[in-house]
């Protein structure tokens, strides 16, 4: 990728807007008032409890549009205020920005670090908050940031020693409402797939047996709306970072517009504004295959910046873009350093060495899908080469660690298609099943595979039929072995849509399937497209 391509113009701002949704959720009267969000120094918060009651759905009883909004808890003025609210007359207590640290001395040492966050629409918690009832969360948007911190952190935090996800977004997301309804958008948006992919359309969400009768398609693009609402916000000030808060919640919002696929269609709209985030860091370590380690971990949640937050979203928007790059057959599109060292084989731990294997494939794709500009064919020839033997000292060199602790061939003759391997942990996973990708990538672009006719062309496309099925077999074994993660079955989901028409075996085509059945069913990753594309290769191939 050229240094022309990867690096924004200068003083150019990225633009967010809201992308055309099933329903409109903003109807806002043209003499509509808001309270001002571009002060910088005494903009105040006002009391606004006991906040508007009643539902997600109850918008016939709404009185303002305000009153249509999901509730909330730790709300801002842009999220419940009513029109008609007249700050100068209220007279409920309030705080200045300078006057927050004094405000709790009794809280914890940390808590100073947390009024960094600017007081307004875009950032921070009410004046009101207290350590009492009010302060909690309505219960649906708790469910919603429980189940985010349960069952979707885990996805982000793959290869993340530190747990950014699981730890640090959730806290910091009660003060940042562009973090907050970015975890409501995605945890609303699984579940909502998850009922619908288990019980139909008609399905009520549930999470832990409880009901959730609020929570509805609708309810999810409203969430999603309000947080485009505050990236707008911070698109138009001249003066707004593009922070770790915002990385994350694009990369969090990315996670939703791959499973809201079946819906909205393919679209990688938040790809373009972590390309552009990232851009504006100009900082190379981030996919740099010597440096890929990153920082150690923040001393406080609540620090601003957050360095260590914001070099684990890169991790996991690298992750994301490694799926959407291979199915759709393009090239990686963050900026991969160009003078990545894979002679480096140091015995790191395991979330580095897999780290440096993501790095790897990156590069990968870059070199398949791109536009690389080899003068000569032996040129590209030495690039394979470099690259492949990252691969070979792989398996000549792997550490312990990342060798699995029980292996079991694969016995069709007892129905099990795919061999069984166990490892200890997720990071361990993801990275033997991406060492397989790389695999897929030097077999499919070997350079001295190129003639497709002649004596021996049928041999050698025999012979790469089968080193795809046995590859992809392994990632399909990875996955099914170690379910308690969640990523290695979207990464053997990758791998069979890529590979999946080079299986002939009727029996062998059911297991795969069925894996993008499981997949669906429990994890709400959408599969249909892909099962329909297979079954129609699969019946061209055989005359049906």
């Amino acid at each position: 990728m050229s240094e022309k391509e990867t690096k924004p113009p200068p003083g150019c701002k990225i633009r967010f807007r809201t992308a055309p949704r099933p329903k409109p959720t903003f109807d806002f009267a043209p003499d509509q008032e808001w309270v001002g969000s571009r002060r910088k120094r005494r903009l105040t918060y006002v009391d606004m409890t006991p906040r508007v009651s009643g539902g997600l759905s109850n918008e016939s009883t709404a009185q303002s549009p305000a009153a249509s909004q999901p509730p909330i808890g730790l709300s801002s003025p842009v999220e419940s205020a009513s029109p008609s609210t007249n700050i100068s007359n209220q007279t409920s207590p309030h705080i200045e920005q300078k006057d927050q640290p004094e405000e709790h001395p009794e809280r914890d040492p940390g808590l100073a670090s947390r009024f960094r966050y600017p007081i307004g629409p875009l950032h921070g918690w009410s004046d009101t908050y207290s350590d009492s009832s009010s302060s909690y969360l309505e219960f649906q948007d708790a469910c919603l940031m429980r189940h985010f911190i349960e069952n979707l952190a885990p996805l982000f935090d793959t290869s993340d020693m530190d747990r950014h996800f699981a730890i640090v977004v959730p806290e910091r997301a009660l003060l940042c409402p562009v973090l907050r309804y970015a975890v409501y958008t995605a945890s609303a948006g699984h579940l909502i797939r998850l009922a619908y992919c288990r019980g139909g359309n008609g399905n009520m969400v549930s999470v832990d047996g409880t009901r959730l009768p609020n929570l509805t398609p609708d309810a999810a693009i409203r969430y999603h709306d309000i947080c485009i609402s505050h990236l707008i916000e911070i698109s138009k000030d001249p003066d707004e970072e593009y922070n770790e808060d915002v990385l994350t919640a694009a990369t969090i919002l990315r996670f939703y517009e791959q499973i809201d696929a079946p819906s909205t269609g393919p679209s990688e709209a938040y790809l373009n504004a972590i390309q552009f985030i990232v851009n504006t860091q100009k900082d190379e370590s981030f996919y740099s295959y010597q440096t890929i380690q990153g920082p150690p971990r923040d001393s406080s949640v609540h620090v601003t910046p957050s360095i260590s937050l914001r070099h684990s979203a890169c991790l996991a928007a690298m992750r994301q873009e490694i799926w959407s790059a291979f199915l759709h057959q393009r090239p990686f599109r963050l900026p991969v350093s160009p003078h990545n060292d894979y002679s480096l084989f140091d015995p790191n731990n395991d979330f580095i060495r897999a780290n440096r294997i993501f790095v790897w494939v990156a590069d990968l794709l870059i070199f398949c899908f791109g536009d690389n500009h080899f003068t000569t064919a032996q040129e590209k020839l030495q690039r394979w080469n470099m690259l492949k033997a990252v691969e070979q000292r792989w398996q000549d060199l792997r550490p312990q660690p990342m060798r699995p602790f029980y292996y079991r061939e694969r016995d069709p003759s007892s129905g099990r298609f795919f061999p069984e391997v166990w490892h200890a942990n997720a990071c361990q996973v993801a990275g033997a099943q991406h060492v397989e990708l790389g695999k897929i990538l030097l077999a499919v672009s070997d350079p001295t595979r190129t003639s497709r006719l002649g004596i021996g062309a049928m041999s050698r496309n025999n012979a790469l039929a089968e080193e795809l099925r046995s590859i992809t077999r392994r990632l399909c074994g990875l996955a099914l072995s170690n379910q308690k993660c969640p990523s290695a079955m979207i990464t053997a989901m990758v791998a069979i849509a890529v590979c999946g028409e080079y299986f002939t075996d009727p029996a062998e085509q059911d297991a795969l399937l069925q894996l993008l059945h499981a997949l669906e069913y429990d994890y709400a990753w959408p599969t249909q497209s892909t099962v329909a594309a297979l079954r129609a290769s699969w019946a061209q191939n055989t005359g049906l």
